[in-house]
């Protein structure tokens, strides 16, 4: 059973890396553990969502590909691949327009790019940022500056020190709904099925897919200047995409899995999309037995 301090620690970590969630409004779920036909977990799943118009007559598509900042290299490689088939691909990234990415990950600075530095390792995963092709020609800067994100926050009350405080009270709820730690047995009974020697991977893959605790730290995804303010910001750009673009345009959303849900809700409700597909790329091999596509 997880300690109180373990409990808050795993929820910061996992707050670092992209957290996956399901909106109240949003009937689509991002990520998932994928399980064997013994119930042993295989992957951490993400998905890549199509959407088209219902009613425009216009033929695009819209694909929201969920990430996560840490994964396997072969998830990243084959994202590189679907990248190219694109028309444009909207990515976040909080930097100044036409900002060069830096891929070298030992000089980024930062409490996030050090907890993912120290990931990195432990869990024997790659970043993303060394591994994407961001100088792609149909690559799209779709994202807050930090100095927009940094007022969007002042305008909003929010701040890292905010952040930390819902860290604490959601942990602090959680712990006490669950004194006895009887969730967490149950994921220590699929680690241990797992006969996998990296429990701490398959814990945390669970704890990525829990919403309610995600929901509790974030916030309204709408109203948040982490979530909200950025998506909208995405939204601006794949609306002026589609008004330079040709009608059978196809494009993608490459942002991190917490913000997929508020995204899908915008897609729905002020473009007038719907769902067409979704596909499960794993991002976090958890097993040697390979994952069931069709599950």
């Amino acid at each position: 059973m997880y300690s109180f301090c373990q409990k808050f620690l795993l929820a910061a970590i996992v707050l670092a890396l992209a957290p996956a969630g399901l909106s109240a409004d949003s009937p689509t779920a991002f990520a998932r553990v994928a399980v064997d036909a013994q119930k042993k977990p295989t992957a951490l799943q993400l998905a890549i969502v199509t959407y088209v118009p219902q009613s425009d007559s216009r033929q695009y598509s819209v694909d929201l590909v969920s990430a996560i900042h840490v994964g396997d290299e072969a998830y990243y490689a084959e994202l590189n691949d679907r990248f190219e088939n694109y028309d444009a691909l909207l990515y976040e990234l909080i930097a100044p327009k036409d900002t060069i990415v830096d891929r070298t990950a030992e000089e980024r600075e930062g409490f996030i790019s050090n907890v993912q530095l120290v990931l990195k390792g432990v869990l024997d995963l790659t970043f993303q940022l060394d591994v994407i092709d961001y100088d792609k020609a149909n690559f799209v800067h779709a994202d807050l500056s930090p100095a927009e994100l940094s007022l969007s926050m002042d305008e909003r009350d929010e701040s890292l020190y905010v952040y930390f405080w819902r860290v604490f009270y959601a942990t602090m709820e959680e712990h006490a709904k669950d004194p006895l730690g009887l969730r967490d047995w149950q994921i220590l009974s699929a680690v241990l099925s797992a006969n996998d020697d990296n429990a701490i991977k398959i814990m945390m893959a669970y704890e990525m897919t829990d919403l309610k605790q995600m929901r509790k730290i974030l916030g309204d995804d709408s109203d948040s200047a982490v979530i909200g303010a950025r998506n909208e910001r995405a939204i601006e750009v794949l609306r002026s995409t589609l008004d330079m673009g040709t009608d059978r345009m196809r494009i993608g959303i490459f942002y991190g899995v917490a913000h997929m849900p508020d995204l899908e809700v915008r897609l729905l409700n002020e473009l007038g999309l719907v769902r067409q597909q979704i596909v499960w790329i794993d991002a976090w091999k958890l097993g040697q037995q390979p994952v069931d596509a069709a599950q």
